[in-house]
């Protein structure tokens, strides 16, 4: 008899969000020592009284391979492990009617501002509506709704916050970063859609340098090497960010930024978070 495969220690709920009115279905994988024995030996012997937490953006694509590299990526010892939090959408059994869902449903969440082009052209492409740029919403969901339930449902660490991304998850992160800088203690953000909506987020940067000569943040920004065609200019775009942010100097701004040779942007989201969490979460 075949049975559903699970990722050990592992749950899933659904939240209704009241600001962005839409539901999510949220993984949480515990750490293998979240629930240790005072005796336990070698992989649990050093685990932490409060957790740091990964909390994924496309939790539907990301959140079990985060939780694949986080587990045994501990036992080595120069980084901890982690409660994982996956931010997807919910399923229905279906994997391509799941996969077509989840691509359509994160242009609203993940997109910072309106684009109505950009909205025309994937709802042709769908053959279904997809409106974008509520990340204004989808911010004060994390901010409001989940990450007080976390903190206040599991052994979580509010000192250890860590957003991944990737693609339209990367620009949502950079739009955090400057709507709300000390959210997370930690960035992983990979291949970034800057080209959004006229590169919407230079002109953000551009608006908080204006203002603020801090900006506390730990970001790790990665970008493969073949993002880069006549149509996609990802490796460029991205590498021209960091430069800016380098340039400004802001107080309490720690920035990595990593090339990853012979990847393009599908292929580039698993090393490039991997080693966005090796930083991270480094003892």
């Amino acid at each position: 008899m075949s049975q559903p495969v699970t990722i050990s220690g592992s749950e899933l709920r659904l939240m209704q969000s009241k600001h962005s009115g839409r539901q999510y279905q949220i993984t949480i994988s515990l750490p293998l020592g979240y629930n240790k024995a005072a005796d336990e030996g070698w992989p649990f012997n050093e685990t932490p009284e409060r957790w740091p937490v990964v909390y994924v953006l496309d939790g539907n694509w990301y959140a079990g391979m985060v939780t694949g590299i986080i587990r045994p990526m501990a036992w080595c010892g120069s980084t901890t492990d982690a409660i994982v939090v996956g931010i997807g959408y919910p399923e229905t059994g279906n994997p391509i009617a799941d996969t077509r869902d989840s691509f359509t449903r994160r242009d609203h969440d993940l997109t910072p501002t309106h684009d109505p082009k950009v909205e025309a052209s994937m709802s042709e492409f769908y053959k279904r509506p997809v409106p974008n740029g509520d990340a204004a919403g989808f911010l004060k969901f994390l901010q409001d709704e989940l990450i007080p339930t976390i903190e206040t449902d599991f052994r979580a660490d509010p000192a250890k916050r860590i957003l991944a991304g990737h693609s339209y998850g990367g620009l949502f992160g950079l739009f955090t970063m400057f709507e709300a800088p000390t959210l997370f203690s930690s960035l992983i953000l990979g291949s970034p859609t800057l080209s959004y909506d006229n590169r919407f987020t230079f002109d953000q940067e551009a608006a908080f340098a204006k203002t603020n000569q801090q900006l506390p943040a730990k970001v790790y920004l990665f970008v493969g090497e073949l993002e880069e065609t006549a149509d996609d200019t990802t490796m460029t775009d991205t590498l021209r960010l960091a430069a800016i942010l380098q340039g400004r100097k802001y107080g309490g701004l720690s920035l990595v930024k990593h090339l990853f040779l012979d990847q393009n942007h599908c292929e580039v989201a698993a090393p490039g978070i991997q080693w966005g969490l090796k930083h991270a979460l480094k003892r």
